[in-house]
């Protein structure tokens, strides 16, 4: 019982980190430096693993199953927005490397 239990604490605690992104991108800190489109998708992201990880481990329920299947669900869920943070990030290095230059 004490396994499920760390599990759980891991799962709140993932969910936790989503809920603070999403309202700590609204914050003036957070908008002066640029970073309210990172801060919302890796709060999607975060919001995505837990599912991403119970549809790549229902993939690999077969016993003929491999780990390669188990990434192919995990993917599955989380490519769309691992690609969102991905685009946010060099949205960012782009602006940021303007704004030194114009000032």
């Amino acid at each position: 019982m004490g396994y499920l239990n760390q599990l759980y604490v891991i799962l709140y605690f993932i969910i936790g980190l989503a809920v603070f992104s999403f309202f700590n991108s609204d914050s003036p800190k957070t908008k002066d430096k640029n970073l309210t489109f990172i801060m919302i998708s890796l709060g999607v992201n975060l919001c995505t693993i837990p599912v991403a990880l119970f549809i790549g481990v229902m993939a690999t329920d077969s016993p003929y199953s491999t780990e390669l299947d188990f990434w192919k669900g995990f993917f599955f869920i989380q490519i769309i927005p691992l690609f969102m943070l991905f685009v946010a990030l060099i949205w960012w290095f782009i602006r940021k490397g303007k704004e030194k230059i114009d000032t």
